[in-house]
């Protein structure tokens, strides 16, 4: 539950385009950014880098494609 809790606020803070997202993992309590990195894209099905793009993009415009989802989703680059 509190993973949940600091996900969730990970995420306000990328949708708020506050600090620089390598500053978001330990602005939410995790104590790297491999860690989070990992729970965000579980939670969220999105990178943190990824997720501030579609916050910043306006509606119906996503980066990547209109699904939301970048490029090289799913493959190992």
């Amino acid at each position: 539950m509190l993973r949940e809790a600091r996900l969730r606020h990970a995420a306000g803070l990328l949708e708020e385009t506050g600090p620089p997202v390598d500053r978001v993992p330990g602005a939410s309590g995790f104590a790297g950014p491999f860690h989070f990195g990992r729970l965000f894209r579980q939670c969220f099905g999105t990178p943190a880098d990824a997720y501030r793009s579609r916050a910043e993009a306006p509606a119906g415009e996503f980066p990547g494609g209109p699904d939301g989802r970048s490029r090289n989703s799913g493959r190992r680059v």
